[in-house]
């Protein structure tokens, strides 16, 4: 008696939760975790009520373990408040069998509005920065010069890497979801509407210019061009061939932001390659940090320096191993797998390396899971330039949408 009107009202509770999610990426952190909370219940009565899905998979299974062997390290952590909040960051990691079983019990006439909420979600954001971008062009040009990020003027202020990383998995699942329209050959209002956000949000990732999301976005599309080449006819191949030189073309030629960025970027590299003084210089100091990280793991391998000590013990670490690193500038990774293993040991970044290993190899074997390949390409290139998993945005978002991803089944599209 109770399961049929149950059924009746998961999936507008699911696109009610959906839209916290969604509009709390930028607006308020809190709504993301509403958004999450109850897209996790919904998952855990699904399970019990309707006992259709299984409760692990071998991607579940990583991700829980990842998250026990952050918990283990609380066990080997000073900074005993500080661990506590980066492990309640990290629940989505663990709730993640409950989050991929709520997705695979939504209808799926419901899960195309997820796709043009969460579109919508990241526009209105990026419209409005832009708009402040050109507003005052002259100082954040000086800005992107000098290494700094544009702000995301909305909200709480969201990171700009974190927003770069989230726009670009919402440029690549609207873009997979137009091309399926496209083969079904379905021109509705609704393909015309995610056509126009698609676009959109094409343009702003590109006038904002994060590099972390924008490789992540050209590597997931490279991706898509080598998973339909085999099907394209020789005209298609040749335009393919042709955007792939005029599209980054147009979008530097047009975008003063993406040109200084450019140059920002080269300058960074030449300073790398010529053993200059890299303080203030962007991906030089990664370079560094990355360097002090593999150090600091190589004096803790097996359990990491604990959850709630890893910035302490790099920023210490700097002061012997490269000293020349001002205090202001010793930072953090910014590599996931390398600020995991720095956490809670080398196991724990192996374990996160196979599961995006397991979830290359599914997506290139499996139709059905190619667009949760596409994502899979997103968020590892994201992982190796930004630490999403330690980001409350990134780390809801990686589990919410990998999770959208994994729970659809298209068998008739040729993608």
């Amino acid at each position: 008696m109770f399961i049929k009107p149950f059924a009746t009202y998961y999936n507008r509770l699911f696109v009610v939760f959906w839209c916290f999610f969604s509009f709390g990426l930028t607006l308020s952190k809190p709504l993301i975790s509403v958004g999450f909370i109850g897209i996790s219940v919904l998952g855990l009565f699904a399970f019990f009520l309707f006992k259709k899905h299984k409760f692990w998979d071998i991607f579940s299974l990583l991700l829980v373990l990842s998250f026990i062997l952050s918990l283990i390290s609380l066990l080997n952590t000073q900074n005993f408040d500080e661990g506590i909040r980066k492990l309640i960051l990290k629940l989505p990691l663990l709730c993640f069998p409950l989050v991929l079983i709520a997705f695979k019990t939504v209808i799926p006439d419901f899960k195309k509005w997820l796709i043009l909420i969460f579109a919508y979600a990241l526009y209105l954001p990026g419209i409005v920065s832009v708009y402040n971008y050109f507003s005052n062009k002259t100082l954040f040009d000086d800005l992107i010069l000098q290494s700094k990020p544009l702000p995301i003027e909305f909200g709480y202020g969201i990171y700009h890497i974190q927003f770069s990383v989230l726009i670009a998995a919402s440029i690549i699942i609207g873009l997979y979801w137009l091309i399926n329209l496209s083969i079904s050959k379905k021109f509705d209002f609704y393909f015309y509407i995610l056509l126009f956000l698609v676009i959109s949000n094409f343009i702003i990732i590109h006038v904002l210019t994060a590099r972390t999301g924008i490789l992540s976005l050209y590597a997931a599309l490279f991706v898509l061009i080598l998973i339909k080449l085999t099907q394209m006819q020789f005209k298609t191949k040749l335009l393919v061939a042709i955007s792939i030189v005029v599209l980054p073309t147009v979008m530097l030629l047009s975008s003063p932001a993406l040109k200084n960025r450019l140059i920002n970027s080269i300058e960074d590299v030449k300073v790398l390659k010529q053993g200059k003084d890299v303080n203030d210089y962007s991906f030089a100091m990664r370079v560094e940090a990355w360097k002090n990280a593999v150090n600091v793991i190589g004096k803790h391998p097996y359990l990491g320096v604990g959850i709630g000590d890893v910035e302490a013990v790099l920023n210490d670490n700097f002061i012997t191993f490269n000293p020349s690193i001002l205090p202001k500038n010793r930072k953090n990774p910014h590599l996931q797998f390398l600020e995991t293993m720095v956490e809670s040991g080398v196991l724990n970044g192996l374990f996160l390396l196979l599961f995006f290993l397991i979830l290359f190899v599914v997506g290139i074997t499996l139709k059905s899971q190619r667009l949760a390949l596409l994502l899979g390409v997103v968020f590892f290139i994201s992982c190796l330039f930004e630490s999403i998993l330690e980001r409350q945005a990134t780390v809801v978002g990686f589990a919410l949408l990998l999770a959208f991803t994994m729970s659809l089944s298209i068998e008739k599209e040729s993608v």
